[in-house]
């Protein structure tokens, strides 16, 4: 326990499962407060691994039975892309409620807010100042979006779980396992997938001879591959869509395009200069 006289002993920044690993484990024997500032439970549960398992759970279903059409199996399934969703969101509604209820059924204390550091111990949330005597940074990360004139029209991979339709066309700004598994999803899906890379390596942190294969796949399933090219601009398109505007000058029209080139930690509104805290720009792919 803390020496001296704070709120608590230790305050969470972050909901997710490290946030939350934490809290389960210090509440027997510390003075706990988690504060979360989007969906309780983070982005794994929310809009990340599980949601995505669940997608690749129905394409692979549908793959699956092509594959074993000459073997047993008789007919040619289709995937429903709004059936497809709704089985999604029958899991992720329930997961900032269940995770906050699994909070206060342990007796930890928790807000919904922006932390901001005032100093080392003292941290604001919304109104609420807090002291404590240790604090836990897991506040996760989020898509990096290039700074190109339209970048508000980017999509993210949030956003890719989300769509409630099925669209005709899709692109994605890199080339990592975000963008390799989402492509994938829309590919095996019936979706026109563009994937557009600054060089001609995917998934850079896996053997070249094992991604390329992977990269020979999906381009058997439709995905066309812009390799060497970087996206310029983004300017509105027709019927709501955008226009894909590269380096060299080539213009494709896509219905979304989601800025998947790595992702950045969640340090922004943090202020951890005020704790005596040294950064550096880390981005994940």
């Amino acid at each position: 326990m803390a020496d001296y006289d704070y709120d608590y002993d230790v305050v969470i920044i972050g909901a997710g499962p490290g946030g939350l690993a934490a809290a389960y484990g210090l509440a027997s024997s510390q003075h706990v407060l988690v504060v979360e500032n989007n969906l309780w439970g983070g982005t794994c549960p929310n809009f990340g691994c599980d949601p995505k398992k669940m997608l690749y759970g129905v394409v692979e279903a549908q793959r699956q039975v092509r594959n074993y059409q000459d073997s047993g199996l008789t007919g040619h399934p289709s995937v429903n892309w709004a059936d497809m969703m709704a089985f999604k969101r029958s899991y992720t509604d329930g997961v900032p409620g269940g995770t906050e209820q699994g909070l206060a059924g342990a007796n930890i204390d928790h807000i919904h807010g922006t932390a901001t550091f005032r100093d080392a111990h003292t941290l604001a949330v919304g109104d609420r100042v807090v002291t404590t005597d240790k604090v836990v940074v897991a506040t996760g990360a989020h898509a990096n979006i290039p700074d190109i004139p339209g970048k508000e029209l980017l999509s993210t991979s949030t956003d890719f779980l989300a769509l409630p339709d099925r669209p005709q066309s899709i692109g994605f700004i890199g080339a990592g396992y975000v963008a390799v598994e989402l492509a994938n999803i829309a590919a095996e899906a019936g979706v026109a997938v563009h994937v557009f890379q600054h060089n001609r390596r995917l998934l850079r942190a896996f053997p070249e001879e094992y991604s390329d294969r992977v990269a020979e796949q999906l381009r058997a399933k439709g995905v066309q591959w812009h390799w060497d090219t970087e996206i310029a601009s983004v300017r509105s398109g027709a019927d709501g869509g955008v226009v894909a505007v590269t380096a060299h000058g080539e213009e494709v029209a896509l219905d979304y395009l989601v800025a998947a080139a790595g992702r950045g930690a969640n340090i922004e509104k943090l202020n951890l200069e005020a704790a005596g805290v040294e950064y550096s720009g880390v981005a994940f792919r």
